[in-house]
């Protein structure tokens, strides 16, 4: 269920950069995004990376009619005992079409178009385990999830000096095809729901804003039978934006809680026959992200957005074992440039930390990220 969120985070991560056009307007993005980490010995792999060029477009249709469209191609690899495994290809497309219903109602519908390598074969498998990783924080980590239809409905009022949002979704998944080594093998990701409510405030030119959102799942199905009950989620998240000097900043940060789920695991006898299942409890998580985002002026009419983030992740079976905890700190920045009315966003961060591997021990990890954005009108 990680994985479906990181795929939302990624489409919405483009979308929601590009600015809302006038009116007839076409707004298009797109650029290149590179993220890569190095391991010290003890986690089963020694390197992972992900080149990736989003592209996404928001059409208007009138003035209250907006569509989105998001699509990507993604290369990932990962090294492993002086092995080099990768996964390349498209990625799922997706469309979204969003009604401003009424003054105080927008109603969306979208689908994930099933575009992208849902098949993997073992080699592939290994990239897509290992991007998947929560805290290395990989915009791309499957490349094909099947296709799926979303429907959501947000509403927004004041009261008191406040903004109060209230938003709601429920995502319908269809079943596919995971193992290109098995295409026996079918797949039924569970549905899943989302409520959201949040409230903003103004402090003068500052701004508060917090939120919490819960999610809830079906079971997932492999060739019919229960396979993964995933747990319940609860993210709360929190923003300041103020002005210091002639600069814009903002402190953000968020908590996101997962149960224990349950995983339904297969019993064969010495003929790899069936002969009954088990059910383990899968672990609980808690990853706890924090940061601040600015400008500063740097001269020429161009100004630096330093951005630096903290990610703390703590993982924990039901034994106690808390393989895959750790954390990550990420510094770096982008300068925003204009060019014959494109806007460009070159950006670089750096990365620092480590993950508790299954005997306890912490490994080192450091990696780098390199992004070039574009944004234009026409």
């Amino acid at each position: 269920m990680i994985v479906r969120s990181l795929r939302a985070g990624a489409t919405l991560a483009l979308t929601l950069a590009l600015a809302v056009p006038a009116e007839g307007q076409v707004v298009a993005g797109g650029g290149v995004d590179y993220l890569g980490y190095s391991f010290d010995e003890g986690l089963g792999a020694d390197a992972a990376q992900l080149f990736m060029v989003p592209i996404a477009v928001r059409i208007p249709a009138g003035d209250r009619l907006m569509f989105d469209v998001f699509g990507a191609w993604a290369e990932g690899r990962v090294e492993q005992d002086n092995q080099v495994f990768g996964l390349s290809g498209p990625v799922d497309t997706s469309v979204k079409a969003s009604l401003q219903a009424t003054p105080w109602a927008l109603v969306s519908v979208s689908a994930n178009v099933p575009t992208g390598n849902s098949a993997h074969n073992g080699e592939e498998a290994i990239v897509a385990s290992v991007l998947s990783t929560d805290l290395l924080g990989f915009r791309e980590t499957t490349w094909g999830t099947g296709g799926a239809v979303t429907t959501s409905v947000a509403s927004a009022a004041t009261a008191g000096g406040f903004g109060i949002g209230v938003a709601a979704a429920y995502a319908v998944r269809a079943e596919f095809e995971p193992s290109a080594d098995d295409p026996t093998l079918t797949y039924q990701p569970g549905n899943e729901s989302r409520v959201r409510v949040g409230l903003d405030r103004n402090f003068g030119t500052s701004t508060l804003t917090a939120g919490a959102t819960f999610v809830t799942y079906t079971d997932d199905k492999a060739r019919g039978r229960n396979l993964f009950q995933a747990g319940n989620r609860l993210r709360f998240d929190a923003s300041y934006a103020f002005r210091a000097g002639a600069g814009a900043w903002s402190i953000y940060a968020a908590d996101l809680m997962r149960e224990n789920g349950d995983l339904t695991l297969d019993i064969v006898d010495q003929n790899g026959d069936f002969v009954g299942d088990t059910t383990v409890v899968t672990a609980k998580q808690n990853l706890i992200v924090g940061g601040v985002i600015g400008t500063i002026g740097i001269g020429g009419g161009y100004v630096f957005r330093p951005h630096i983030d903290y990610k703390y992740q703590r993982r924990e079976e039901t034994d106690g074992n808390d393989a895959g905890s750790g954390w990550m700190l990420a510094a770096g920045g982008d300068i925003p440039i204009r060019l014959a009315g494109t806007e460009f966003f070159p950006k670089a961060r750096v990365y620092f930390g480590s993950i508790r591997d299954i005997t306890g021990t912490d490994i080192s990890t450091v990696g780098m990220e390199f992004k070039g954005t574009f944004r234009f009108n026409f």
